[in-house]
């Protein structure tokens, strides 16, 4: 078994890799953790389709299942969320084990601070309340570090055992989408880390559909991409941001080409962690793809895929304030034979293309919808989303700050598709 710090300077959290996942979980309970009783959020496609579940179940024994929740709604619903809440409260666990994706990581970040702040999880719009006034906090405490917390942090420890690679894992900021107004509220409690151990088993994720595998890779691409052409960029946060691209796109098309690469597969998960470190570690800002793709999931689009639609369109658009950084990036990009091959297939050459091109490129070779027409979302919804888009602090930290409704269509108009 190996194990990686995310930060060097911090035990937690950590990835471990090299045993089988269920034997791994086990052994963090017990070794790392000194945890006993685990409720375990499962992907409800790898409970139905797969044995994953009985596996991690059996491994751990029953003296360590307080209970089990078997499939979660995309884009983490305030009300499934707070559902799933009260079961894990009544079962009497010490720990949450997410077996799948992003959003079970979601909820269980959003259930644990909510019970370690004992929310009423009756009460939907009091626990709207708490997540935006965790955000509020937290703008404040970047500008006043001496502002008082006024929440409670997160106590009880999470471990994903995690299968898709959006890289939600490693951010301790969590998203859950109201019921009502379908906006998706971000939220932060303090000090928090989210799960503290993420173990990566690249044979299980010969599980997962091969769209959800590499969408949710371009997700991580999509942290990569608008680190570095950032409003903020570092050149640490670019350096990692760089090793998390030349370790993901290769990997992706590998995975394309052959399912059953392993060892793509644990490059992909690799670079998803070495993806959100500018962000995490650096304190590097993404922006509009990011933001306007969290608004939407209400409408149809699964959440890796809004990066299809959106990241061309969005670099585009920021192409007038950012050329140099975007420049570095397509040089990175065309260095990797594998990706230069795809560019070239796609009639691109070094001296022809924007990075929004190469991407569009890169995008189309991995198989996926590039328009809204095609999931359904057509302009009549546009104003909507654009509106709602304001509201989300990554479209703020987009390298042209996105604070007009304009702006927002103007990158939406780029992405509709022909009527």
């Amino acid at each position: 078994m190996q194990t990686e710090r995310v930060d060097p300077s911090k035990d937690f959290p950590f990835v471990s890799w090299g045993l089988p996942f269920p034997e791994a979980c086990a052994k963090h309970m017990g070794d790392t953790l000194h945890v006993s009783k685990a409720y375990i959020i499962a992907s409800g496609s790898l409970s139905r389709n797969t044995d994953a579940l009985q596996r991690l179940e059996s491994a751990l024994g029953d003296d360590r299942v307080a209970g089990v929740w078997r499939g979660m709604t995309p884009h983490t619903l305030y009300s499934e969320l707070l559902t799933i809440a009260k079961d894990v409260k009544r079962s009497g666990a010490d720990c949450i084990v997410t077996l799948g994706g992003g959003s079970l990581i979601d909820g269980a970040k959003g259930m644990v601070f909510a019970l370690a702040n004992d929310i009423n999880l009756e009460d939907i719009e009091a626990f709207d309340v708490f997540l935006k006034k965790s955000m509020q906090l937290r703008l404040a405490r970047l500008a006043d570090p001496d502002t008082p917390t006024e929440l409670k942090p997160s106590v009880m420890p999470i471990i994903s055992i995690t299968t898709t690679l959006s890289a939600g894992e490693y951010n301790p900021i969590g998203g859950a989408t109201n019921n009502t107004t379908k906006h998706k509220q971000l939220f932060l409690a303090p000090a928090s880390l989210g799960p503290k151990v993420i173990i990566w088993d690249p044979e299980l994720t010969l599980t997962v559909p091969e769209k959800v595998w590499l969408s949710t890779g371009l997700r991580a691409v999509d942290h990569c991409v608008e680190t570095i052409c950032s409003s903020n960029p570092k050149a640490a946060g670019t350096a990692y941001s760089t090793k998390g691209l030349r370790l993901l796109i290769p990997a992706l098309l590998r995975t394309k080409q052959d399912p059953t690469d392993l060892d793509a597969r644990l490059d992909a998960q690799k670079g998803g962690a070495e993806s959100m470190k500018a962000f995490l570690l650096e304190g590097v800002r993404v922006g509009g793809s990011h933001g306007i793709g969290h608004q939407l999931g209400p409408y149809g689009v699964p959440h890796a895929e809004t990066t299809c639609v959106l990241l061309p369109a969005v670099q585009k658009f920021n192409a007038r304030v950012n050329a140099a950084q975007q420049a570095e990036l397509i040089a990175i990009l065309w260095d990797d034979p594998i990706v230069a091959s795809v560019l070239e297939k796609h009639k691109l050459t070094r001296e022809t293309g924007d990075l929004g091109d190469v991407l569009d490129a890169i995008i189309r070779e991995l198989g996926f919808p590039r328009t809204l027409r095609e999931y359904g979302v057509g302009r009549e919804n546009l104003g909507k989303i654009a509106e709602s888009s304001l509201g989300d602090i990554c479209c703020t930290w987009n390298a042209v700050s996105l604070v007009r409704k304009e702006q927002v269509l103007e990158i939406l108009e780029m992405c509709v598709g022909d009527e």
